[in-house]
């Protein structure tokens, strides 16, 4: 096997410590640096995960020539300052969800990503889920699709509800469900004609609700259904069915579970999954092995700068095709700008 990779994580919150936890059943990553502003929560991460070093400086982690790889795990409107300059110093990166809140930002970490001849990964699980996986191969090419994420209400004064730092429920949240109908569509979205509001949060500056219909270059019709009202008890969170002809599924309990029909076996679940697969029902070791996989061998990554750019843009569009009452097109690689 060849040499691990040595990875510095910046941001030391939840998302990072599932990472990390994660990390450590992955053999190609080797956690050695960690940053935050925090002291205590960093002082915590290197305590609790092993490594060389904690700092409230990330531009150390970004400049140190040791690291091999970073986990981008901050504050959404950090991660296009951090992704590019990792990328600029060579260092693979994989970057918590969404990639950037902006299309534009998208881009600047697609390029720099590109130049620089390293691997991106967004963090976009649900498509590295098992029964996710499974149901795409059982059922093959869709004819319409349903993706619904709906939440318990988030408390107002979190981070991630503020437009300007966390994009809001819906762009900061909703690009899952975006790549999952873009990886189970098996191509790219080309419209979007969506309705919402706000209110749930009664926030002028924030959607907060949202039923879209995405329309897909392969014929593929998709509705994508997301909001924090309260979570449906009969569904879950995540819930998605997959129309196919003569058969489908429905996938429901965070996606740990499956019913079919038309396609054997009839239904999926825990009981159902190898080993490995029982281990990480919600994606994420898989997620960090494909990451590892991609870095150390040059292979391409699932869910590349990309995928991340149009799950971002998906999202984008819908909240403008709300402001403006208007259906809204989507050009997946109009713009060219990789010498």
């Amino acid at each position: 096997m060849s040499k691990p990779l040595n990875v510095g994580v910046i941001g030391c919150g939840a998302r990072a410590r599932l990472y990390c936890e994660a990390a450590h059943g992955v053999p190609g990553l080797k956690l050695q640096a960690y940053a935050d502003v925090r002291p205590d929560a960093v002082s915590q991460f290197l305590a609790d995960f092993g490594g060389a070093y904690a700092t409230a400086d990330a531009a150390r982690v970004l400049s140190d020539p040791d690291l091999q790889a970073v986990f981008i795990c901050t504050w959404h409107d950090t991660h296009t300052a951090y992704a590019v300059q990792a990328a600029r110093n060579g260092k693979h990166l994989l970057i918590e969800k969404p990639m950037a809140l902006t299309i534009d930002e998208c881009w600047q970490i697609e390029e720099a990503v590109a130049k620089a001849g390293v691997t991106a990964c967004v963090g976009l699980k649900m498509r590295f889920m098992p029964v996710v996986r499974r149901v795409r191969q059982l059922v093959g090419p869709p004819l319409l699709l349903v993706g619904q994420m709906m939440n318990n209400r988030v408390p107002d004064d979190i981070w991630s509800l503020q437009p300007v730092i966390g994009g809001g429920t819906v762009l900061g949240a909703g690009c899952h469900t975006a790549d999952l109908l873009c990886y189970l569509a098996g191509s790219d979205p080309i419209e979007v004609f969506a309705a919402g509001g706000h209110g749930i949060h009664q926030r002028a500056d924030m959607v907060d609700n949202v039923v879209a219909t995405i329309k897909f270059a392969n014929g593929v019709v998709a509705s994508l259904v997301h909001g924090d009202p309260g979570r449906n008890p009969y569904t879950s969170t995540f819930f998605c069915e997959v129309f196919g002809a003569d058969k489908g599924a429905c996938l429901y309990d965070r996606f740990h579970q499956a019913t079919l029909w038309g396609v054997t076996p009839a239904r999926l679940g825990v009981a159902d999954m190898g080993e490995a697969e029982r281990s990480d029902l919600e994606g994420d070791q898989t997620l960090l092995r494909h990451f590892a996989d991609s870095a150390l061998n040059g292979t391409p990554c699932e869910a590349d700068a990309r995928a991340g750019r149009i799950a971002t843009t998906t999202m984008v569009k819908i909240l403008d095709s709300i402001r403006t009452g208007q259906p809204q097109q989507i050009e997946a690689d109009w713009r060219n700008r990789y010498d």
